[in-house]
């Protein structure tokens, strides 16, 4: 039974993202509030309409439905199941209804299918991949702190190996001093010091051994758990992180572009064929494009089913001719579900390109308007962006 004040908190508040004038009353929300057996609008990768004859308010409408649409799926996902919308929920009811963690929502359908609850403690178990990246940072903070406070380490103790080599000095130049007036006493004193400066020094030596050991084992760590951290999980492919951070570093005067693909119609696998088809979809996917683009292009997952291409030192025209061979021979394959034998047959993708000049970020918002617009033409196509799109 949902909480009364989710009841009317919940549709409200998809109403004021709506962008509405005016919230409904309470009451027409509580009318309004989907109920318990209330499945989630379809996720889907199809933009939503626009104004004919205005291409770019047709783009920014579109994104501004898909975006609607999305905080709908997130509002409707935590009402159905009574979740307060905690950060750890939103990020699950986010990747629920994007669909870009397929062994979630198997698992949340399964659950719903048993008629048990998707409640807060169920979903604590879950081993989410938005989860799972929040902690991997974490972790690597903590690797970072840690092998920061074992360089500190060592650098105290090649400070206390200085300090013994000057007390040593100090006392043998005193000892030589005394030699004069009492040989045989000095001589034991001497012995004494250099006795215990070799103890001394083998005692740091075996430290700083150590202390180099877990040192070089931190820096290992630290350094799988950086490429951990920026490779997709599921296509071995870098990340939209590791891209972002790539696409950062694009400087110079050559011509570079950028691309965002999207396979067309992703969802319908999902559904027909079952989220493992859909994730062998995507590996083969992401293996025909790195095949395909060769050296020529930077090729990573940039969520979901969308992937973004980056080739540096290319011309708008060369990389074009790349992703439409990569589309045309995409297409001439045809797919079979392995476990099932089902026919899915063959698999397109649309695709947006855009030059990348000084502004990263108004690149990929121009390769996204691209791609919106391909699948607005009807799917399965390569557009070039315009210098009147968004970000161009």
């Amino acid at each position: 039974m949902p909480h009364s004040s989710n009841a009317a908190r919940l549709p409200r508040l998809a109403s004021w993202w709506k962008g509405l004038d005016t919230p409904p009353a309470p009451a027409a929300a509580a009318a309004a509030a989907p109920s318990a057996s209330t499945v989630l609008p379809p996720r889907s990768n199809a933009p939503g309409g626009g104004a004919a004859g205005d291409r770019d308010g047709a783009v920014a409408m579109m994104r501004r439905t898909a975006n609607h649409e999305l905080i709908e799926r997130i509002v409707a996902f935590l009402h159905t199941h009574d979740l307060d919308p905690s950060p750890d929920h939103l990020l699950i009811a986010r990747s629920y209804a994007i669909g870009d963690d397929p062994a979630l929502a198997e698992a949340i359908d399964a659950r719903v299918r048993t008629g048990e609850p998707v409640s807060p403690a169920f979903l604590d178990r879950l081993p989410t991949q938005a989860l799972a990246e929040r902690n991997h940072a974490a972790t690597l903070a903590d690797l970072g702190d840690t092998l920061q406070a074992a360089m500190l380490e060592n650098s105290r103790l090649l400070g206390r190996s200085s300090d013994s080599a000057r007390a040593y000095e100090a006392a043998l130049g005193g000892t030589m001093q005394e030699m004069a007036a009492d040989p045989c006493a000095s001589l034991g004193r001497l012995v004494m010091l250099t006795t215990a400066a070799v103890d001394a020094t083998r005692d740091l030596a075996h430290q700083l051994d150590t202390m180099e050991r877990e040192t070089t084992r931190l820096r290992s760590r630290l350094n799988a758990a950086r490429r951990t951290a920026e490779q997709d999980h599921l296509t071995r492919l870098p990340n939209r992180r590791s891209f972002d951070t790539r696409l950062a570093r694009e400087t110079g005067p050559e011509p570079r572009c950028v691309a965002l693909c999207d396979i067309d119609d992703f969802k319908r696998i999902n559904d027909i064929h079952g989220h493992e088809a859909g994730d062998r979809v995507l590996k083969v996917v992401a293996r025909h494009l790195k095949t395909a683009l060769g050296d020529k292009a930077v090729v990573a997952r940039h969520g979901g089913e969308e992937f973004a291409c980056l080739f540096p030192g290319t011309a708008i025209d060369s990389a074009r001719a790349l992703l439409e061979g990569m589309r045309e021979g995409l297409e001439m394959r045809s797919f079979v579900n392995s476990e099932t034998g089902t026919s899915i047959g063959c698999i397109t993708v649309s695709i947006g390109l855009a030059p990348l000049e000084s502004d990263p970020r108004a690149a990929m918002r121009a390769a996204d308007a691209a791609l919106y617009a391909a699948k607005r033409a009807g799917k399965n196509r390569v557009i070039v962006a315009q210098p009147g799109d968004p970000g161009g």
